[in-house]
């Protein structure tokens, strides 16, 4: 029986050379310096204080596109720090080139057509509870630039966990449970700061960390992070640019926006985890991203 990840060998290959474990302790605690330094040193480089305070807002249409656009300050940190601990570079971290533009072009249009799919199935949405339809010329006009800032964004966070660490863990350990289950459990653990309070915050965690498992896995099958980069960018883009809460962070592009709620209100302590309609919605979140890793291997045909 044929090995479903034997692309992956040539994939970690260029960790080999730097594989120390301190080399990498090293390297997460600089890149999270750099990432909480990145917004700061995006604001600084902003023309105006007004432009400034809309990027940390995040809820109008620049603000949001500059949060997403500002991790490129922090991936180029990043290919830095690359360089000096291990002594390579941004395409080590990539794979080869021509195919990993490819995947990530089949698995993104394929991916997002099934999302798009999903949409047509209940609950649809009701006009008469939104607080606004953005104007749809508008919307249109802001897409591509949404498409860019966010390739930025998830490329950043694939380069890191699906790239760096899935190479260096792997070149550590033959275990899955080290290069594909414990990189992700760790994108997981900092999705739960994206939670409002710890039932949220657990949400969040276990589905970006299963996000994670199936990035993981297709960048194994296809020795480079393509199709990683493509499920990632098409499930954000759905999340940004559908539904938003109006004066929500990151909301500034979404076609639909309800109104606004306190997110204190969703500050729900874990017990709620139990709820019915917890459960239901994290087993939704998770049926999801099995659709979508099932669509990317489709579109790879692997």
């Amino acid at each position: 029986m044929s090995d479903p990840y034997a692309a992956h060998r040539d994939f970690i290959r260029p960790a080999w050379a730097a594989r120390d474990l301190w080399r990498v302790i090293v390297m997460i605690v600089a890149f999270e310096v750099v990432f909480m330094l990145s917004p700061s040193v995006f604001a600084s480089v902003l023309p105006s204080p007004e432009l400034s305070a809309a990027f940390y807002e995040g809820t109008s249409a620049f603000g949001t596109l500059a949060q997403f656009a500002s991790f490129g300050v922090a991936a180029a940190g990043f290919v830095i720090l690359l360089q000096l601990l291990h002594g390579r570079g941004f395409w080590s971290l990539i794979g080869p080139a021509a195919a990993a533009k490819r995947d990530l072009t089949n698995v993104a249009v394929l991916v997002g057509f099934w999302l798009l799919v999903l949409e047509v199935f209940p609950p649809w949405i009701d006009t008469a509870d939104l607080a606004m339809v953005r104007n749809f010329g508008v919307w249109l006009a802001l897409i591509p630039m949404a498409l860019v800032v966010l390739l930025i964004q998830v490329g950043t966070e694939e380069m890191f966990f699906r790239g760096y660490l899935q190479q260096q863990f792997a070149c550590l350990s033959s275990s899955r449970w080290a290069w594909m289950v414990l990189p992700s459990l760790m994108f997981g653990g900092l999705h739960y700061w994206n939670g409002n309070g710890a039932a949220d915050g657990i949400i969040w965690a276990i589905w970006a960390a299963t996000l994670g498992i199936a990035c993981a896995d297709l960048t194994a099958r296809t020795g480079n992070l393509g199709a990683a980069i493509g499920l990632h960018l098409a499930n954000n883009a759905f999340a940004l640019l559908i539904v938003a809460v109006e004066g929500w962070p990151a909301s500034g592009v979404a076609l639909f926006l309800y109104p606004y709620e306190d997110p204190a209100l969703y500050a729900l302590d874990a017990e709620a985890l139990f709820s019915p309609w917890v459960i239901f919605q994290l087993i939704t979140l998770l049926i999801t991203i099995f659709i979508m890793w099932v669509a990317a291997r489709v579109a790879l045909k692997r």
